[in-house]
């Protein structure tokens, strides 16, 4: 009887130790099948690794060259040589102006072109008496009495810029100085008058003294002398130097 309950007994032990053996194979075989294996390289989601390449020294000149020489043009200048180089520019133009205004305020001194008394003065804010007309008028013009055939002298070096003629004037002469002044001379008789273009020198004789005009004939025999600065008649008598 002992010996068959210790048979039943090591065949139920049998039983169960079979059944762990199962367990255990079955947990391995489930744990191993779920183990992936490892990706290759052609598998792997991630995204390429790109590495740059440093460029040679000749590739690194060239791109500097190119940049410098676009279309062969400088490298824009920093602000510092912006700022000389406006600074410069506005120096040239001061120096340009002030040449110019120079030239242009030049000091020239005017003589009387004939010796005499004057007959009419220069009046544009207060009417004279015109013997001639027999009335009172302005006047833009200096009438200096002197005989027909008087040498008339240029004022002042010039250049001879017209000479014009009507009936109220007669022959006049327009000499035109280095301070932009322009000074006018008449009546003159055609003989040995300057030409138009010639250049004068102060005291040289540039025509003799006509016979005046009916417009004038009240005053007797006179040079009509008249000034202009910018466009606009002066007071010769303030100029004049005697």
């Amino acid at each position: 009887m002992k010996k068959k309950n210790e048979s039943k007994m090591a065949a139920v032990l049998v039983s169960m130790g079979l059944c762990v053996v199962a367990l255990g194979a079955g947990m391995t075989y489930y744990t191993w099948s779920n183990v992936k294996e490892p990706m290759t390289a052609e598998e792997s989601p991630a995204s390429p690794v790109t590495v740059a390449k440093s460029p040679t020294l000749d590739t690194a000149k060239a791109q500097r060259e190119q940049m410098s020489n676009d279309d062969g043009e400088a490298p824009d200048p920093t602000p510092a040589q912006e700022a000389k180089t406006t600074e410069t520019k506005t120096t040239s133009e001061q120096k340009t102006t002030e040449k110019s205004t120079a030239k242009v305020q030049q000091t020239v001194t005017y003589a009387y072109p004939v010796t005499g008394e004057t007959v009419m003065p220069y009046s544009v804010d207060k009417a004279v008496y015109d013997p001639t007309l027999d009335q009172y008028r302005t006047n833009d013009t200096l009438c200096i009495a002197a005989e027909a055939g008087t040498e008339v002298k240029a004022a002042a070096d010039g250049t001879v810029a017209e000479i014009k003629e009507d009936d109220e004037s007669g022959r006049t002469l327009v000499i035109e100085h280095a301070d932009g002044t322009r000074t006018t001379y008449g009546p003159l008789a055609a003989e040995g008058m300057v030409k138009k273009g010639d250049t004068v020198k102060q005291g040289q004789t540039v025509g003799k003294l006509d016979q005046p005009t009916k417009y004038q004939v009240a005053l007797g025999s006179h040079l009509v002398f008249a000034m202009e600065v910018n466009g606009e008649r002066v007071d010769p008598a303030k100029k004049l130097e005697k």
